[in-house]
C-alpha cells in the first residue's frame, strides 16, 4: 500500500459526508439562472465530461433543453445570451474548459463554472460560480468525491425546477442527503466482489445507457486511470451492433442496469457469459438503498465502480505510486 492508494482510498471515502454537504451548499435560487433560457449546454473534460452528460440528463428529466459537449466543440455551435455554458472543472484550471468559456462569453451566453476550487481560474472568468464540497484537498489522485458531488449538484438544481416536491428525483436527493454511510458500505462490498470478475491485461467493457451510461463512463475512467486494465464504455445497443466484433473470449464486461431489473436485463447478462463467454459483472442497485430513479442510481453505481478499480488496482498492483497519466502531461492539459 502507498500513499498514494491511501489518498484515493480517502477521497473515495469522503462522499460519505460530501454529497450531503454539497447539496447544503446549494443555494434555492441558483437554479433561476437556468429559467427561461433557450438552450443549457454542459461541457468539460474526463470526468467532469461524465458530469456534464450527467447535468444534461438531469435538466432533461425535468423539461430544460440541456445538452452535454466537448469544450473543444463549443465554438462549432451558435450561441447568444438566451444560451447558458456551464463549465464543469473539478480543479478550475483545465484549459479547454477554460477556453471553451471565454468563447461562449464573447458569443453573449451566461456563463458557470460548476467546481470545486473557488480560486481557480475558471472563476475570474464566468458569470457565476457553483461550488462542491468534496472535501477532498489534492487534485492528484484518481478523482472520484470531486466527481459525484458535482452530479449531486446538478442533480439537486433540477428538482429545483419541478413542481413536485415527492417526486422520485426529491426522494432520492433525500437519501443522498441521509443515507451515506449505507451507499458507502454497500458500495464498497460491491467493488470488492466486483473487482474479482476484472482479468489483467483483458480489454473490460463497461455497457449501460441513460443517465448509468455516465457511470460506465466514470467506470472506464478510474481503471484506465490506476493502468492494470484497458477499459472503454459502449452503450447498450452499440455494443449489441458493433462492439461484439472486437469480443474475445474471456474479456471482461460491466453491465450497468436501471433498477428495478427487467428480463431484458437478465437476458443481456446471459448472452455475455453463456453466448460470448466474457467474464461478466451486473451492477444494479439494490432495493434496499431504495433508489427510485436511474439519476439517483447513477450516483451510487460509480463509487460502486471507483471501489472495484481501487480494489482492482490493490490487488494487481499495491505498489503504485500515482495515477496514470501520460496523456495529462504530453498535452500540457493544465
Amino acid at each position: 500500500m502507498t500513499k498514494f492508494l491511501d489518498a484515493c482510498y480517502d477521497g473515495i471515502k469522503k462522499q460519505e459526508n460530501s454529497i450531503s454537504e454539497t447539496l447544503a451548499m446549494v443555494g434555492k435560487n441558483d437554479g433561476d439562472i437556468l429559467k427561461d433560457k433557450w438552450l443549457i449546454i454542459i461541457t468539460g473534460c474526463g470526468d467532469s465530461y461524465a458530469v456534464a452528460e450527467y447535468g444534461k440528463w438531469a435538466l432533461l428529466r425535468v423539461g430544460l433543453n440541456a445538452i452535454s459537449l466537448s469544450p473543444t466543440e463549443i465554438p462549432k455551435i451558435q450561441l447568444n445570451r438566451d444560451c447558458v455554458v456551464i463549465g464543469v472543472s473539478a480543479s478550475g484550471r483545465s484549459l479547454a474548459t477554460l477556453d471553451a468559456l471565454k468563447v461562449a462569453k464573447s458569443g453573449g451566453a451566461t456563463t458557470i463554472v460548476l467546481t470545486d476550487n473557488e480560486q481557480g481560474n475558471a472563476s475570474e472568468l464566468v458569470d457565476h460560480v457553483w461550488l462542491t464540497r468534496s472535501g477532498v484537498s489534492s487534485h492528484n489522485i484518481s478523482p472520484s468525491s470531486v466527481t459525484t458531488t458535482a452530479m449531486a449538484y446538478l442533480l439537486k438544481l433540477a428538482a429545483e425546477h419541478q413542481s413536485m416536491p415527492d417526486s422520485q428525483i426529491h426522494r432520492d436527493l433525500h437519501r443522498l442527503e441521509s443515507n451515506g454511510k449505507q451507499m458507502l458500505n454497500w458500495a464498497e462490498q460491491v467493488g470488492k466482489e466486483s473487482s474479482k470478475a476484472v482479468i489483467p491485461r483483458k480489454p473490460l467493457f463497461m455497457i449501460s445507457d441513460g443517465p448509468n451510461y455516465v457511470a460506465a463512463q466514470i467506470g472506464m475512467m478510474k481503471f484506465n486511470e490506476y493502468g492494470v486494465v484497458q477499459s472503454s464504455a459502449a452503450l447498450w445497443e452499440d455494443f449489441r451492433h458493433h462492439h461484439v466484433l472486437a469480443v474475445n473470449q474471456g474479456d471482461c464486461a460491466f453491465l450497468i442496469s436501471d433498477s428495478p431489473l427487467e428480463t431484458e436485463n437478465v437476458r443481456y447478462i446471459k448472452v455475455l457469459t453463456d453466448t460470448l463467454g466474457m467474464s461478466a459483472y451486473h451492477l444494479y442497485t439494490p432495493e434496499e438503498l431504495t433508489f427510485e430513479s436511474p439519476l439517483g442510481q447513477a450516483i451510487a453505481n460509480s463509487i460502486a465502480l471507483q471501489m472495484a478499480a481501487y480494489y482492482n488496482v490493490l490487488e494487481c498492483n499495491p505498489g503504485k505510486e500515482s495515477w496514470r497519466k501520460p496523456n495529462v502531461d504530453a498535452f500540457k492539459i493544465y
